[in-house]
């Protein structure tokens, strides 16, 4: 088969001439392929000397053809302009063509008026699509490339129906930066529209919907603590952020702060310099959680999705606390037993209390510390399902309402703790809105170490000497006493129905 590529400026009349003949000849001769390239004028000479230094070609003049050797690959082979195309077709095929000046004018000058109003409606189409617009700060994270393939889906993302990407890592390499916007368009996901890389702030968070801030992975001092250079840096890395994200973020932005252990700290900075309501900022503690489970579910030998309803109290970086008195446990092998829906209290079943009041804890404490040093980078793996799961959540596609989450929010609002910080709680999604779980407020002993928590996070914001975390003996569970009662639930209901 032959196949020619004719190229030319749109409004070129030798060019309209060409076109008209190599149509002719398609229509005529079954092996005869054609494949035209119309270019705007002011870009023609551009065009031109780059494709001719490409294949090593040497041509001034509108249009300019070759042949592609279909079946035996390599590159094209150079014929020429119009007169040499109009004499290999007289040669070739015995064809030719006799249009005359005056008319060949009248096609170059249609052909730009139809060029240029395929490229307004093409541009108008492109207006109608409203991406969403996703940014993620530390994109050369490692939690990146774990998100990317769940994060550009519709069962995250079932509201947007095009999605815009842009990654943003201040201390990046361009090329890496480059090679995974490469990697991102080559999943060929049908919601994504478009990625941008930025290694600066010039346009950081602008138009942003969606905003999430992964972990620095600043330098850390002794036992995994982050130095106190590390924490003033950080603390103005993200003073920056909030001012950007509050001048030019969506009034319906949505920003998950993730990984490490200043991510508390990290959430209250954005806070205090974002004029954004407190709503719009979440700290994801959903990671912490899962290891508490996954704990329980070791000592109870099931599954860690069959233990539901762990609490994270506090700061998940420095003292935070796992609180089991609304944890439930379904499929335990035990002396009672009943049906998939039946689930029995945590408490209830480990008796050990030594274990829970200090073994346990350190437990919870030192897994991601084990997984470290077992792979020798972060538990990023976790870190991802840990955001994906609260992004569902948020944007409603696949928990339940009830469902309970723990998450770094301004407990102020929430839980009436007299402090102005972002620390883990206990929350139920209400109409887009964190809500602080029915039945369950701090009791008094842990409300007062929630409140150092938060004068430890303005300490350090504020560039005061970082008081030393409480020590492993503070964590302990609260006694019969202190705790609040909770509140009887569905599961509780089930229990007492099929106890009768």
């Amino acid at each position: 088969m032959a196949k020619f590529v004719l190229a030319g400026k749109t409004d070129c009349p030798f060019y309209a001439k060409a076109e008209l003949l190599a149509d002719r000849l398609q229509r005529s001769l079954p092996d005869f392929s054609i494949h035209k390239i119309s270019i705007l004028p002011d870009q023609w000479q551009d065009w031109l000397a780059e494709t001719c230094q490409k294949n090593g070609w040497n041509h001034e003049d509108s249009p300019l053809v070759w042949r592609e050797l279909v079946h035996q690959g390599g590159k094209g082979v150079f014929l020429g302009g119009f007169c040499d195309f109009l004499e290999h077709c007289q040669n070739y095929y015995n064809i030719t063509s006799d249009m005359s000046e005056d008319l060949m004018q009248r096609i170059a000058e249609e052909n730009l008026v139809t060029k240029l109003e395929l490229i307004m409606e093409e541009k108008h189409r492109a207006s109608l699509v409203q991406p969403l617009h996703l940014w993620i700060a530390s994109a050369l994270n490692t939690t990146c490339n774990m998100l990317l393939p769940s994060l550009l889906s519709a069962e995250v993302l079932s509201q947007a129906s095009a999605i815009s990407l842009h990654l943003l890592d201040l201390e990046g390499d361009q090329e890496e930066l480059q090679s995974l916007k490469m990697e991102t368009e080559d999943l060929a996901l049908p919601l994504l529209h478009q990625v941008t890389i930025h290694t600066d702030l010039q346009d950081a968070f602008r138009k942003a919907e969606i905003i999430l801030l992964l972990d620095e992975r600043r330098p850390e001092g002794a036992a995994g603590v982050p130095d106190p250079e590390s924490v003033r840096a950080t603390v103005d890395l993200y003073a920056r952020y909030g001012r950007l994200i509050g001048s030019g973020a969506a009034d319906n932005v949505k920003v998950v702060v993730s990984g490490g252990p200043l991510v508390n700290l990290r959430c209250s900075v954005l806070l205090g310099e974002s004029s954004l309501d407190a709503a719009r900022f979440a700290a994801v503690a959903t990671e912490l959680e899962n290891r508490a489970r996954a704990a329980i579910a070791d000592k109870l030998a099931v599954r860690t999705s069959e233990v539901k309803d762990v609490i994270v109290w506090g700061d998940v970086g420095d003292g935070f606390y796992v609180d089991l008195q609304r944890a439930m446990v379904f499929n335990y092998d035990g002396p009672t037993k009943g049906p998939p829906f039946f689930s029995q209290p945590v408490l209830d079943i480990v008796y050990e209390r030594e274990w829970l009041d200090k073994d346990y804890q350190e437990l919870v404490h030192g897994r991601e510390a084990a997984v470290v040093s077992k792979t020798g980078h972060g538990a990023d793996m976790s870190t991802a399902n840990g955001i994906l799961t609260l992004l569902k959540a948020w944007n409603g596609t696949v928990e339940p309402a009830t469902q309970m989450f723990s998450v770094g929010i301004l407990c102020t609002e929430l839980y009436e703790l007299g402090c102005d910080a972002v620390l883990s709680a206990p929350v139920v999604l209400k109409s887009g809105r964190w809500t602080a779980a029915p039945g369950l407020a701090p009791p008094e002993h842990l409300r007062t170490r929630l409140q150092e928590s938060a004068i430890r996070l303005r300490d350090k914001i504020s560039g005061k000497e970082i008081v030393t975390p409480p020590t492993d003996d503070t964590v302990a569970p609260p006694t019969d006493d202190t705790v609040a009662p909770p509140v009887e639930d569905n599961a509780a209901a089930q229990n007492q129905e099929i106890s009768s």
